[in-house]
């Protein structure tokens, strides 16, 4: 039920129970009114009588002499008693037994004044025994008015009584309905939005009380279920960036670790060529020597700088492609001629195979000569001293393909997938040290070039053979 039906229901009920309760009032007001003008009038009518009687008694006793004042007085008496009788008529009730005893003592009355007119017929023994039995009949009216009046105090008593009690229980059971209908709900819901301020789940009401605190306790387990489901969302999405924070602090210390690592090794080559070169000044063909190495690997440790710059912008985005036509060709013999110093004064051969004829594909050729050096450099790692790194391109149709195989131990099998992913590296690859990010930066350039780039160990000999795959401009 709803407040406002609730509230209607109990006021037209206090409202009925006191209107039965003033109506009564008044009914019995007007009632004892009635009862005591009738005890009144009674009383007032058995006095007329009784003197009246005492009138006869003396006239039957008195002189001759005084009959006449005496008659007088008697007829005086008899005219107010019936004057009383007239009056008296508009204090009946209206029922038919009230009436006929109205009717009656009327009747009683003028036969009394029949005989006082005319004494002769009847005498004054008869009056006077009809005064008599007058006096008495109106006395019991009048003890029958004070009892229709007791018991109207005992009907109305009982009547106010029952009226009282009902509201004694429209009370209670209004305040019952205000304890279990607003009170309680409204405690619910204070308690639940201490359970939600404290996130203490769950923060749920039951559906209690009237219809509209009900329907308040709907929506708020609504927006207590949406304020969680929000909490618990964004707390993930909190977790997931203290984690990707964390991953990235991760892969920060990796960065450092491997930078440190792949820049010692130039670093550590430049330093002892220039050592050996010191020792002995007046070898000019040493210090050549020296010289050429240590400017290979100057070359060398330039490139695995941009390397590192590239990839660091390709994970923010920051690192922008060119698009424009170039000849595949071209970009190749440029990373060929790049790192054919650093593969010399490594002991590594370089062996270049491609067609004379221009391959045009669209792209940016610095990042393409940069994955190329990158492929080669990590072949010219793994590669035994003596060992061959080979160059091949071919176009087929609108796909064009590089090769570049090494004479290296090869990567195992469950590696293959992996190689290209940043910092990762097999076992042999941690031998050999590194950062394990030059492939993953040439897989990204082939990716925003529209090619793609592949892995597989060779079938007849050791080494790994790297191909890139372009699309070729027809």
């Amino acid at each position: 039920m709803s407040f406002r039906k609730t509230m209607v229901a109990g006021a037209l009920a206090l409202i009925l129970s006191l209107a039965v309760l003033i109506a009564t009032s008044i009914w019995h007001h007007r009632l004892a009114a009635r009862s005591l003008s009738r005890i009144e009038m009674a009383q007032h009518q058995a006095l007329l009588v009784t003197r009246l009687e005492a009138d006869i008694v003396a006239r039957q006793l008195a002189d001759r002499s005084q009959h006449a004042p005496m008659d007088q007085a008697i007829a005086v008496g008899m005219r107010a008693y019936l004057d009383s009788i007239e009056n008296e008529r508009h204090l009946i009730d209206t029922d038919a037994e009230s009436q006929a005893q109205q009717t009656h003592e009327w009747a009683r009355a003028q036969e009394l004044a029949g005989i006082i007119a005319d004494p002769d017929r009847a005498g004054w023994r008869t009056a006077r025994a009809l005064s008599h039995d007058i006096a008495v009949r109106e006395q019991g009216e009048a003890r029958e008015a004070a009892q229709s009046i007791a018991q109207a105090q005992r009907w109305s008593g009982w009547l106010i009584g029952s009226v009282a009690l009902f509201i004694l229980l429209l009370c209670g059971a209004t305040g019952w309905l205000l304890w279990r209908g607003i009170v309680a709900p409204i405690a619910a819901l204070i308690d639940g939005t201490d359970r939600l301020r404290a996130e203490r789940a769950p923060a749920r009401v039951r559906l209690q009380g009237l219809h509209e605190l009900q329907h308040l306790a709907a929506q708020f387990n609504d927006m207590a279920e949406a304020i969680e489901t929000q909490v618990a969302t964004r707390t993930m999405a909190l977790e997931q960036a203290n984690q990707r924070l964390r991953d990235i602090d991760g892969r920060r210390r990796l960065f450092l670790s491997k930078v440190s690592h792949e820049l010692r090794t130039p670093v550590t080559v430049m330093c002892g060529e220039a050592e050996v070169a010191l020792r002995r000044p007046e070898d000019r063909a040493a210090l050549e020597d020296a010289l050429v190495h240590i400017v290979d690997s100057g070359q060398f440790l330039h490139r695995r700088l941009d390397d590192l710059l590239a990839l660091a912008q390709a994970e923010d985005g920051a690192l922008s492609v060119a698009s424009r036509p170039i000849d595949l060709a071209a970009v190749l013999r440029d990373a060929h001629a790049m790192v054919a110093p650093f593969a010399r004064s490594s002991g590594i051969g370089l062996q270049l195979e491609t067609a004379s004829d221009a391959v045009p594909i669209v792209g940016d050729p610095d990042r393409l000569r940069q994955a190329l050096v990158a492929i080669i450099d990590n072949g010219i790692k793994f590669s035994p001293p003596e060992g061959m790194i080979r160059l091949d391109m071919r176009s087929d149709g609108d796909r064009a393909r590089i090769a570049i195989s090494d004479d290296g131990p090869g990567v195992a099998e469950a590696d293959l997938a992996r190689i290209f992913d940043p910092y990762f590296q097999a076992d042999v690859g941690r031998s050999r040290g590194g950062t394990g990010l030059g492939l993953a930066l040439a897989r990204w350039i082939a990716d925003r070039h529209g090619g793609q780039l592949d892995a597989a160990n060779h079938r007849m000999r050791e080494g790994l053979c790297v191909s890139l795959t372009l699309p070729v401009v027809s």
